[in-house]
């Protein structure tokens, strides 16, 4: 372990972690994978009025939200790295519905005040990023924000135990001249911990231009932990929910 704080605001900051991938983060985005998690998205979210999303990143999802929710709802953005909010503000910038709709914070998970209960809080690419002393907090933060019946949503956890994972080749997206790809793996680095160590490539044609590396420091959280940590904060978990989600209720 080095002395990097874990927290990836800090990170960024110091141009490390999304400091190093901001640039590549829309190019090497697993489309697909995404693509799934916004339609689930909109599958559980027809009816909700206000939503929280916390690690808005560069707004992939804030965007797929104002297309699916209705004209009126309203979203709260929160991302507390800088550069990632530079990207999600330029997006958002660009989209005519965003200007009444969307509200950016640039508080961190924990100390964002959103002044009224929201129907959702969507937490994608994020919890890994807490430490298990952390995360208590976390879900009471968020389950008090929810308004009575509102939906408190998460990914599923990869991995589910801390191991290794082997290194494969994720293709991204194409501009113009070069193409860009990002290799990935995940090495165990203590109790529940893993480091993702990502290489992000650019090609012209069949000459590689650059690579860059950013590692993760990642708590391994199982479906049986979060479970047991969201039921403490007196959240009851949804049945049936969208594949890809682990979704919670107040």
């Amino acid at each position: 372990m080095t002395d990097i704080p874990v927290d990836e605001a800090a990170r960024a900051d110091q141009g490390l972690g999304y400091g190093v991938n901001a640039p590549y983060y829309d190019l090497i985005l697993p489309q697909a994978h995404w693509d799934d998690l916004a339609a689930a998205l909109a599958e559980l979210l027809p009816d909700a009025r206000s939503v929280a999303e916390i690690g808005a990143g560069t707004g992939y999802f804030t965007e797929a939200m104002l297309g699916f929710l209705a004209p009126e709802a309203e979203i709260v953005a929160i991302e507390p790295a800088r550069v990632m909010r530079a990207a999600l503000v330029t997006r958002l910038a660009r989209l005519p519905e965003a200007e009444r709709r969307v509200t950016v914070l640039a508080e961190d998970a924990v100390g964002a005040e959103l002044g009224a209960p929201v129907d959702a809080v969507v937490l994608l690419n994020l919890i890994m990023h807490f430490a298990p002393d952390e995360r208590p907090r976390l879900w009471r933060t968020w389950a008090a924000a929810l308004s009575p019946g509102g939906l408190l949503v998460v990914e599923a956890q990869y991995p589910q135990k801390a191991e290794p994972v082997p290194a494969s080749v994720i293709p991204g997206r194409t501009l113009g001249r070069r193409r860009y790809e990002t290799v990935s793996r995940a090495d165990v680095i203590g109790d529940d911990m893993i480091r993702w160590v990502n290489a992000y490539r650019t090609w012209e044609g069949d000459r590689l231009v650059s690579e860059e590396v950013a590692e993760f420091d990642c708590h391994v959280i199982s479906d049986e932990r979060l479970a047991e940590e969201l039921s403490a904060a007196g959240l009851t978990p949804v049945q049936g929910a969208p594949e890809g989600l682990r979704v919670w209720r107040r």
